[in-house]
């Protein structure tokens, strides 16, 4: 093995490592989400999840427009 070989190796080899980081972050992050974010920024009327929101402003518009 030449040292170009060499230095072609390790490089693949970090983008490799750092795009199975970044995946498998993105993944867990996902996956662990309670349902903290809201898709709508906050227009609760167009939402399906509505009936189910535990956010704030989902709890105000649930009380407020009496859906359960």
């Amino acid at each position: 093995m030449n040292r170009r070989t060499f230095l072609h190796n390790i490089g693949r080899g970090t983008i490799l490592s750092a795009l199975a980081i970044f995946s498998g972050t993105m993944i867990y992050r996902n996956l662990n989400s309670d349902g903290d974010s809201c898709d709508f920024d906050f227009v609760c009327r167009n939402c399906k999840k509505v009936k189910g929101c535990r956010l704030p402003d989902g709890i105000d518009y649930k009380k407020n427009n009496s859906i359960q």
